[in-house]
């Protein structure tokens, strides 16, 4: 039997449409973890990740969704809140659909996707294209 002279392709690189490879970003973390980090305040650490991370557009992404979902998700708690009679259950269930939203969007990051959630995913890149962003 003769052996194949050529390693096997790395898995990382054979990456599909919206997964990314863990590149490294300028604060010296992969891009995994920094677009995890990015959802982990919600919109405070978006704004911060976007100030601060200026070449990798994998998190410069995440942290313009993370900034375009929940800001309006806390002002729509916010809000809820003064609402008489159903403002505790209102709030209740904006603050149960943030959390799932929360997660499912740190778990998107971590795995490498740039996942665009439904209409805040395309604002946000319409955002960062008008910004200059790559």
């Amino acid at each position: 039997m003769e052996e194949n002279p050529t390693p096997p392709e790395d898995s990382k690189n054979t990456s599909s449409g919206n997964e990314v490879t863990d590149a490294e970003t300028s604060l010296g973390t992969t891009q995994n973890v920094a677009g995890l980090l990015t959802y982990i305040l919600g919109w405070v650490t978006g704004i911060v990740f976007l100030l601060i991370e200026k070449e990798n557009s994998f998190v410069r992404f995440h942290a313009m969704q993370s900034i375009v979902i929940f800001v309006p998700l806390t002002i729509a708690s916010f809000v809820v809140g003064f609402l008489p009679f159903v403002g505790g259950l209102l709030t209740t269930l904006v603050s149960l659909a943030t959390i799932i939203i929360w997660l499912f969007m740190m778990f998107q990051a971590l795995q490498g996707k740039r996942y665009k959630f439904p209409y805040a995913g395309y604002y946000a890149e319409t955002q960062l294209k008008n910004m200059g962003s790559k």
